[in-house]
């Protein structure tokens, strides 16, 4: 049993990528893909807080607020301790950072936010078409 767990354990990382973002002369992001249940976390926050066209704006907020793993160059921890006490980095991001950039900003990271999940589902397919040829043979 603590093989097949130490194993399931491995494929949280099997498909595990990042994109680097470079906006402009001096700010560099570091995205993630989000896990499940990021993922649904997003949009359970989206859809108590906001309805319509915000409800869209909020999910792109929310999602690239737990995606952005590093800032500049430094790495940023699952827990920031600010002046308020510590709070999460997916709150912290959200309402120190991204709060603050325009709409236009937050749309040009989703579409690298976007690229990446592509990247990452087209390598999944290739994936899984060759193990199905490879089964037929």
């Amino acid at each position: 049993m603590k093989s097949l767990l130490k194993d399931l354990k491995k494929l949280k990382d099997v498909y595990y990528e990042t994109e680097k973002c470079q906006l402009g002369k001096e700010l560099t992001l570091v995205l993630k893909l989000l896990t499940s249940e990021e993922e649904t976390d997003v949009h359970d926050y989206a859809s108590k807080h906001e309805q319509g066209i915000a409800y869209l704006y909020s999910v792109k907020r929310e999602t690239l607020a737990r995606s952005i793993i590093e800032l500049n160059g430094n790495k940023i921890p699952d827990v920031i301790d600010d002046d308020s006490g510590k709070v999460q980095k997916h709150i912290w991001i959200r309402d120190n950072v991204i709060k603050g950039w325009s709409q236009i900003l937050i749309d040009e990271i989703w579409q690298k936010y976007a690229k990446l999940l592509i990247r990452m589902e087209e390598k999944i397919g290739a994936s899984i078409s060759e193990e199905t040829a490879a089964t037929k043979e």
